[in-house]
């Protein structure tokens, strides 16, 4: 499983955009997995006679499962394969320079915030070419992601969308249902808030709305709302009517997305049934350790979590999922994928074997490993339920997952997404941390995003 594929994280913006899986949450400033790969060789197949191709990628947890993919591949195919990992915090530096140097890969991993950039400069090959009949297998919501000018730029290979994760003691004994939980900011509560309220606890055992409560001595909370692009900013904007971009160009600032916003931060600072952001800006994975701990109750985010939580659960609780928070437009996912990319400059005599490892690659014999490993979602829908069993022996349903991707929200696009939004973050985190109003900060957010994405 991926242990970091944050592709928005709420930490630093650089990261924000670049996913594993697409993509993600929180926080190691980066938004993939980056969790200790080791830059270099990693491994891949062996034995074949009509040479070597390289894949990159930037997750060692993906590895394993690749290595098993390739090893089919390399006895139908006899093209080998040589995996190279690069970490998360040197991928988007070094692919570049790599690119311009023509010692890019053969094929490697992309995410949305980044391939217009390279599908501008002709360095991928339109995958409609390569797999003609290829998109209609593969989750539509990434292939939509993938799509621009008329072709298709990636394969497909891991993806995310956005639940509610829910700890089953704590809200029984709160008398929450997270099946019916909706926010209105038009309204003078909602479910969400009361829901909030009735998880939340300071050192006493008062809630919120209870006389004596002091929100400095918190031992309890009740939701995750924080500067999250992918696991809340994104559902709740659109669940709110609001749009985040339109043509490559910010329209977040909106009556729709500021009242948004302010709902957001409301919860932090008004309500005080999320914690402070002085501590989610910083730690992106604040809340997920609280969650994992038993002191939150309430977790949206995604499949990256997945393992993390379970593992940091562990025995001491029961926990389930939820679809996320619907608004007064409805429940809203934002949906992320991570697709190989097939490299256009590279030498003649490897395209062959591209277009073989791109037609692998998109099918559901060299997708079912991610699955089965646990790694992620694979765009392969025929895969898919794999990975739905890996995590049914464990206990856990995660085909929310999918219910929820059916209808995303919009995610980042554009040549220079990732400057967008490392422009637009830091000031959605004074928001979010009660400095700035929403009214004041999403329109200047909205106004240097732009101006960032114009350069």
């Amino acid at each position: 499983m991926l242990n970091r594929r944050t592709l928005l994280s709420s930490t630093a913006a650089a990261g924000l955009l670049g996913t594993a899986a697409a993509c993600s949450p929180s926080g190691d400033g980066g938004g993939g997995s980056a969790g200790g790969a080791s830059d270099g060789g990693a491994g891949g197949s062996s034995g074949g006679d009509q040479g070597t191709l390289t894949f990159r990628l930037w997750d060692e947890n993906a590895v394993a499962a690749y290595e098993e993919s390739f090893t089919a591949f390399t006895e139908q195919s006899g093209w080998n394969v040589s995996i190279d990992v690069v970490p998360w915090a040197d991928y988007w530096t070094r692919l570049p320079l790599d690119v311009a140097s023509g010692d890019a890969a053969d094929v490697y991993w992309m995410n949305s915030a980044n391939y217009v950039l390279y599908k501008d400069s002709g360095d991928l090959l339109d995958i409609n070419e390569v797999v003609p009949d290829g998109a209609s297998q593969w989750e539509q919501s990434v292939v939509d992601l993938y799509t621009r000018d008329g072709g298709l730029w990636g394969v497909p290979q891991i993806w995310d969308s956005i639940a509610l994760f829910y700890n089953t003691a704590l809200v029984e004994e709160a008398g929450v249902d997270p099946s019916a939980l909706a926010f209105d900011p038009a309204a003078d509560s909602d479910g969400l808030r009361e829901a909030g309220r009735a998880l939340t606890l300071d050192a006493e055992g008062r809630h919120p709305d209870e006389d004596g409560f002091d929100p400095d001595a918190r031992e309890q909370f009740g939701f995750n709302s924080q500067a999250d692009r992918q696991a809340i900013i994104g559902p709740m904007l659109a669940a709110n009517g609001g749009q985040w971009q339109q043509d490559d160009a910010y329209t977040f600032a909106s009556p729709e997305g500021i009242e948004a916003f302010q709902y957001m931060a409301d919860l932090i600072n008004v309500e005080h049934v999320a914690p402070s952001a002085a501590d989610t800006n910083e730690n992106g994975d604040f809340t997920r350790d609280l969650f994992t701990q038993g002191k939150l109750g309430l977790f949206q985010s995604g499949p990256y979590n997945l393992l993390p939580v379970s593992e940091g659960v562990a025995d001491t609780f029961e926990w389930a999922l939820a679809a996320p928070v619907a608004g007064p437009e409805g429940a809203k996912s934002l949906v992320h994928g991570v697709v190989a990319v097939g490299n256009a400059t590279a030498d003649d005599a490897q395209q062959e074997g591209i277009a073989a490892l791109l037609t692998w690659l998109g099918s559901r014999d060299g997708q079912l490993p991610l699955a089965e490993h646990g790694v992620s979602f694979p765009g392969h829908v025929e895969a898919q339920d794999a990975f739905v069993a890996f995590w049914e022996e464990k206990g856990v349903d995660v085909s929310v997952f999918l219910d929820a991707a059916e209808d995303p929200a919009e995610a980042d696009t554009g040549a220079r997404a990732n400057a967008g939004l490392t422009a637009a973050m830091p000031i959605f985190q004074e928001v979010f941390i009660g400095r700035l109003a929403a009214e004041e900060g999403i329109p200047q957010a909205q106004e240097e995003g732009n101006a960032a994405m114009e350069v």
